[in-house]
């Protein structure tokens, strides 16, 4: 490989984009945004192999960025991405599950610019309500399903990827407004349980739409069989331990549907 493009496929997407004008937009075709992202650490070829490009997509984006990069040069263009194992586009059990669990975790964030609007923390029912909310995010979406991607999913990964780190750093963020949630319906503070709901509910709509759509697919296609059964076996230990969990929280749901 030419040692110019394994120097800038080998560099911060961040510098980059800071360096050279029109790398963010080169992205943007391929709805790849780096821009907002916190970290920004990802090399080059991390960023362009996650995103699940295919072939022609990923040679394209490479060309447009060293033509940015090198305007009155040609390149051959190595292929980054590995070839998909799973050409179907069916996710494996283990992920699968994982996808499962964030549809329960989305109703509750359809919910919430709806309990936003009416709640009132002088109200009983109202106090209730946030802590009955407090207690899925904690006990479903955070112990009993970010625990499978903390203690086992991201385990086989690299865990100095930039996309992990944010993913566990988004779930560091939400367990701080959860716990601003409760704290204010101890105070009584209706603002402050409202917007720490609101901050809640952009993070994780976001947060889930990255791993649905890229972190996941990724993931899966670069794990090997023996992986995707052992990860299998875990989560089912996992849910065999708490199998009221699951219609818990669905009636849960189901009832706050119901009211708002």
């Amino acid at each position: 490989m030419d040692t110019r493009i394994d120097k800038y496929l080998n560099s911060n997407i961040k510098d980059l984009i800071n360096e050279f004008d029109g790398i963010q937009q080169a992205l943007d075709k391929f709805e790849i945004g780096c821009a907002p992202c916190s970290l920004g650490t990802c090399k080059l070829k991390d960023v362009v192999g996650i995103h699940n490009l295919n072939a022609e997509n990923e040679k394209e984006l490479i060309s447009q960025i060293f033509k940015i990069i090198y305007p009155n040069e040609s390149f051959e263009i190595p292929r980054i991405a590995q070839e998909k194992k799973n050409t179907n586009n069916a996710m494996s059990p283990p992920l699968r599950m994982l996808v499962n669990e964030h549809i329960l975790i989305k109703r509750v964030l359809a919910l919430a610019p709806k309990v936003e609007e009416k709640l009132d923390l002088s109200i009983a029912e109202h106090k209730q309500l946030i802590k009955d909310i407090a207690d899925f995010i904690r006990n479903y979406a955070d112990k009993y399903h970010h625990s499978k991607e903390e203690d086992i999913l991201f385990k086989y990964f690299d865990s100095s990827l930039d996309i992990i780190k944010v993913m566990i750093s988004d779930h560091v963020q939400s367990r701080t407004y959860v716990a601003k949630m409760l704290n204010a319906v101890e105070t009584g503070n209706t603002l402050i349980a409202k917007n720490n709901l609101i901050n809640y509910c952009n993070l994780l709509t976001e947060h889930i739409h990255k791993e649905d759509t890229i972190l996941y697919p990724w993931m899966d296609n670069n794990l090997d069989t023996k992986q995707v059964g052992k990860m299998y076996a875990e989560f089912l230990n996992i849910n065999n331990s708490k199998p009221e969990l699951q219609g818990k929280y669905d009636a849960l749901i189901n009832s706050l549907e119901t009211a708002f």
